[in-house]
C-alpha cells in the first residue's frame, strides 16, 4: 500500500512537471527543471519516509541549474531588549510609540568567488522590533544581467523582537555558467519590506 502511494506520488509529481514544460516560455526553462527536480526529490524523500519533504526540496533544486540548496539555519544573536536599547539611545524608537521596526544589518555570501563544485553560504542579519512574534517571509534569490534566474529558497518564520541572523548554504555545480551574479536576500512582514543585495562571481 506505502508503494502505491509513493507511486502514484511520483506520477502526479512528474505529470506537473510535464504540464509546466507545455507551457513554458522562453524565460520558464527553471520551470521544466524544477518540474524534473520535483520528482527526483520525491524519490530521495521516499528513502528518508518523507516524500512530500523530498519533493519541495527537489523543486528547489530544479530551479536553477548549477545550484542544489540546503537547509536555512537561524538564531537569534542579539536579545529584545539590547536591541530597544540601541534604538533608543539612537533616538529612533521608543516603546509607547508602537512603530514597527524591521532593519536590516547585513548580508554577505561567503565565499564571493566560487569554483564549481564549491560551496558558499548566503547569510544575512536583520533587526525586529515592535512587531511581538510577527510572521515574516525570508527569500532568496539569484539574478544575472539584472534579470531573475531563480530563487534559493522562500520560508516562513515567526520572529520576536531582537537580531536574527539567517543562513543558508548552497552549493555550485558544474552546470552553473561562469560569470558574476546577484544574490538578493528579502525579509517581508507587518507591512515591512526590506532587502540587499550581494554580488558573487563563479569561476572555472
Amino acid at each position: 500500500m506505502r508503494n502505491r502511494k509513493f507511486l502514484a506520488l511520483v506520477a502526479l509529481v512528474v505529470l506537473a512537471g510535464l504540464i509546466t514544460a507545455g507551457c513554458e516560455t522562453m524565460a520558464g526553462s527553471a520551470g521544466t527543471g524544477a518540474g524534473l527536480g520535483a520528482a527526483t526529490g520525491a524519490i530521495i524523500g521516499h528513502q528518508r519516509g518523507r516524500a512530500w519533504e523530498g519533493a519541495a526540496i527537489g523543486a528547489a533544486l530544479g530551479g536553477i541549474t548549477g545550484v542544489i540548496v540546503h537547509d536555512i539555519r537561524d538564531r537569534r544573536v542579539q536579545s529584545a531588549d539590547a536591541v530597544q536599547e540601541e534604538y533608543i539611545e539612537r533616538g529612533e524608537w521608543q516603546p509607547e510609540s508602537q512603530d514597527r521596526i524591521m532593519e536590516m544589518r547585513r548580508a554577505s555570501v561567503d565565499p564571493q568567488q566560487l569554483r564549481r563544485g564549491q560551496s558558499g553560504r548566503a547569510t544575512m542579519e536583520y533587526d525586529v522590533l515592535g512587531m511581538g512574534g510577527t510572521e515574516v517571509v525570508e527569500s532568496r534569490e539569484i539574478r544575472r544581467g539584472g534579470q531573475v534566474i531563480g530563487q534559493l529558497s522562500s520560508k516562513g518564520f515567526t520572529r520576536g523582537d531582537g537580531t536574527w541572523e539567517s543562513s543558508q548554504a548552497f552549493d555550485i555545480t558544474s552546470d552553473m555558467d561562469p560569470g558574476l551574479y546577484t544574490l538578493v536576500q528579502r525579509v517581508r512582514g507587518g507591512g515591512l519590506d526590506i532587502s540587499r543585495s550581494t554580488q558573487f562571481e563563479v569561476v572555472r
